[in-house]
């Protein structure tokens, strides 16, 4: 049967679903629900503050219309339930005021925030359109959900040969029920415990295709040798003797554990963690003047100009007294010079090379490349790191980030990656004072950027967009200048864009160095590789745009000296998701926040699909389902060995796509 043949399908629906890849029955049986509207009437009588419910009520006066500010407006529709009146608020709906009218009885979905007269309702429907049960919500573009329902329903009644996707050992092992029942389960449920049981199952099919898939690359990576690195241990001791500070317990293990990698004949593919501030750095120092002791060369990639010439700035101070001769490899050098560096290069006169993307190319070669380092790792795509790594014969890898990783995904997205962690930090570094404000308060924020500027210290101001956007109502970078330059007539205020050129950039940052300008207003370029000691506050305008670990980087910009330091993240309230912001209230600890906002959004939002490799799970998570994920990865090593047919498609299939993801 073809898709064409099934009613509700006609040539439009055809060319909508061809276009989103669904060519086929299987396709389109596989599709699954984003989500579930789980729609149910609630007890008024039983109503709590700050308590998702949804009720049935009666208008009973015309609505409301406010005009907050930019696409941002709030409908207020006064209503009764159970003779008990309150007014009901929902934003951005104007379209519903001329829809709404006294005696019509419709349901809202919220909760009352503060007390019992205002209900801040999510979602609000027509009495006579709402169904009870269990809704899938497909988000299909362009075709109702109602549509997609009724297709996949014919495809259960009418098609129930599914090929089955798993060993039967496999679901013996692990009670999971067959392939149909799943299916049926996930499109048509009736109770939320078959919606549980059929995600479980697919989310260990999603897992057990990755745990094939980190097996079969760590099997091929067991094959590769690299040269055992016989570095001068007296010239590092020598170098460590020199620093005017001591080494933390952290950063002497970490070093160990990199120095041992290099005495080993397998490829040294380590992680080294630790949040902002915690000396990464002279970590990675330690390690390269290491390798170039044993006559290899270095190649430091960060992801931006930026940090790539701190960097720069950072190893020269601490190796050039030694002999290392190190090169910076930008886009904003010119031809005559960079000619320069390539052949340096190539003939080995350059011991550490840092750059940007700009290591990358193909008519970069190196003489003996034996160390890679590559920083914030999570903004350096797979394919980029896989590039890098192919310019010297299998060198030692060590990336580093200040966004943690717990410790098994993080082996579960780099492979046999060993990780070390810096989880000291400075003495003299002062946990942040972070409160979430609305709009309505910014004035309170103001009022302790002003002291701030009184006391010659400088500001950060951040916002998501550079210009205004029709389909998103956040504060730009243009808006906020404007807001910000209305409050501090007198202040020197500049802003920082990624549309602005290289050297742009630079300027902009040398007068944020330099103290030429007071308050900087910027989008996420400032993110890492910004240390301005002499920065105190920072305010983020819709901060629930920003994932949890993010936010947690920029607001590293600050308190990086003894000063007291001051976050404000700036929501538009009852609109944005407030309660997953509460933890950057409670906690400085990188590693804690990174976590939690693993758990709630998963590795391929937090640091890209791209960027870390991870395939887009639908039903998996992989820090919330570490245990099936440990099932996963025990039956994965016995699937590689088997023979039946099920068990070698999935082999085969992983062996195909591994060319898409190339991990490191």
């Amino acid at each position: 049967m073809d898709l064409i043949n099934i009613p509700g399908i006609g040539k439009t629906t055809l060319e909508k679903l061809n276009a989103i890849n669904i060519m086929s029955i299987e396709d389109m049986i596989f599709t699954f629900p984003v989500r579930y509207e789980i729609n149910q009437l609630d007890d008024f009588q039983k109503r709590q503050i700050n308590e998702v419910s949804t009720y049935e009520v009666e208008v009973i006066d015309k609505p409301i219309l406010y005009f907050i500010r930019r696409k941002l407006t709030k409908l207020q529709i006064k209503v009764q339930a159970c003779k008990v009146i309150f007014s009901v608020v929902i934003f951005n709906r104007e379209y519903l005021s001329k829809l709404i009218k006294p005696g019509l009885k419709i349901v809202v979905k919220g909760k009352f925030i503060k007390n019992f007269s205002i209900f801040t309702a999510s979602n609000l429907e027509f009495l006579s359109n709402f169904h009870i049960g269990i809704i899938p919500v497909y988000n299909l573009r362009d075709i109702p959900d109602f549509r997609v329902r009724k297709i996949q329903g014919y495809l259960l009644e009418n098609v129930k040969d599914f090929k089955e996707n798993l060993p039967t050992s496999i679901k013996k092992k692990r009670k999971f029920k067959d392939i149909y029942s799943v299916l049926k389960n996930i499109h048509q449920p009736t109770k939320t415990i078959d919606v549980e049981k059929a995600r479980t199952r697919l989310a260990y099919q999603e897992l057990l295709n990755f745990a094939v898939r980190v097996e079969l690359i760590n099997i091929r990576n067991q094959r590769l040798k690299t040269p055992i690195k016989e570095y001068n241990i007296n010239k590092v001791k020598e170098l460590i003797l020199s620093l005017n500070f001591e080494l933390t317990k952290d950063q002497k293990m970490a070093t160990n554990d990199i120095f041992r990698d290099f005495k080993k004949q397998t490829i040294m593919n380590r992680l080294l963690q630790g949040d902002v501030g915690s000396g990464k750095t002279i970590v990675a120092i330690l390690s390269a003047y290491a390798i170039v002791t044993a006559g290899y060369q270095v190649a430091v990639l960060a992801p931006t100009l930026v940090l790539a010439k701190q960097h720069y700035d950072t190893f020269k101070n601490y190796l050039f007294s030694y002999g290392v001769n190190i090169e910076l490899l930008t886009s904003d050098i010119n031809k005559t010079s960079r000619n320069a560096v390539l052949n340096n290069i190539k003939t080995g006169d350059t011991n550490i090379v840092i750059g940007t993307h700009s290591l990358l190319q193909e008519d970069i070669k190196f003489q003996n490349l034996g160390f890679v380092v590559i920083d914030e790792q999570q903004r350096v795509g797979v394919d980029q790191r896989r590039i890098i790594r192919e310019k010297g014969k299998n060198p030692d890898i060590l990336m580093m980030t200040a966004t943690p990783i717990p410790r098994t995904l993080a082996i579960s997205m780099f492979e046999n990656t060993d990780v070390s962690k810096l989880l000291e930090k400075p003495s003299n570094r002062k946990n942040i004072n972070t409160k979430i404000i609305s709009f309505d308060e910014l004035e309170k924020a103001f009022t302790v950027i002003e002291k701030e500027l009184e006391d010659k210290h400088q500001v950060y101001v951040v916002c998501s967009l550079i210009e205004e956007s029709k389909n998103r109502n956040n504060i730009s970078v243009n808006e906020a200048k404007l807001i910000i330059r209305n409050r501090f007539n007198k202040a020197k205020i500049d802003i920082l864009h990624g549309k602005m050129t290289d050297e742009e950039k630079i300027c902009v940052l040398d007068n944020f160095y330099n103290q030429k300008t007071e308050i900087l207003i910027s989008t996420t370029v400032v993110e890492v590789g910004v240390n301005v000691k002499n920065a105190t506050a920072i305010l983020l305008f819709n901060a629930s745009s920003f994932g949890l670990a993010q936010l947690h980087q920029l607001r590293g910009r600050v308190g990086r000296n003894d000063f007291s330091a001051y976050c404000y993240l700036v929501v538009d309230e009852e609109v944005e998701d407030i309660e997953r912001l509460r933890i950057l209230e409670k906690s400085n600890d990188g590693f804690e926040i990174s976590e939690w906002d693993l758990s709630l959004r998963g590795p391929g939002e937090v640091f890209g699909q791209k960027q870390s490799g991870v395939p887009k799970f639908i039903f998996a998570n992989l820090i919330n389902d570490n245990e099936l994920r440990d099932f996963a990865f025990e039956d994965a090593k016995m699937i590689i060995n088997e023979f039946d047919q099920i068990s070698k498609k999935i082999v085969l299939d992983v062996l195909k796509s591994i060319e898409s993801y190339i991990l490191d």
